[in-house]
């Protein structure tokens, strides 16, 4: 009976670790599209990249993003962004990767050995 509870225990846990990673590393924000062009406006995109890019151990959070343009209501549309890190800017890619009616899903990414003068 001892070892029943234990495994039980265990297996809580573990799930309970794989939930909780599963969190911390997901990389996305969900926004809502507005206007006659279904649009996620720019400032909406640049503060969600700015809040939610970081991954606690991993990733440091950018300072600062500046878009030139919003996201549009559509799967795979990118914009390439600044992000202003502690080390320097560099590009950042934004990308939608779910639209369902105006609930629009975007991830991010930085271009590793890109600064952002580069583009």
């Amino acid at each position: 009976m001892k070892r029943i509870i234990v495994a039980g225990v265990v297996a809580v846990l573990l799930a309970g670790g794989v939930v909780l990673a599963w969190n911390v590393l997901d990389n996305t924000s969900v926004a809502t599209a507005r206007g006659t062009e279904r649009m996620v406006p720019r400032a909406e995109v640049e503060q969600k990249a700015k809040e939610n890019f970081a991954r606690p151990f991993i990733e440091e959070a950018p300072k600062s993003v500046s878009c030139p343009r919003g996201l549009r209501a559509e799967e795979f549309d990118t914009v390439k962004c600044k992000a202003e890190f502690e080390d320097g800017t560099k590009s950042m890619l934004i990308s939608t990767t779910e639209v369902k009616g105006d609930r629009v899903v975007f991830d991010y990414g930085v271009l590793e050995g890109e600064s952002a003068d580069d583009r």
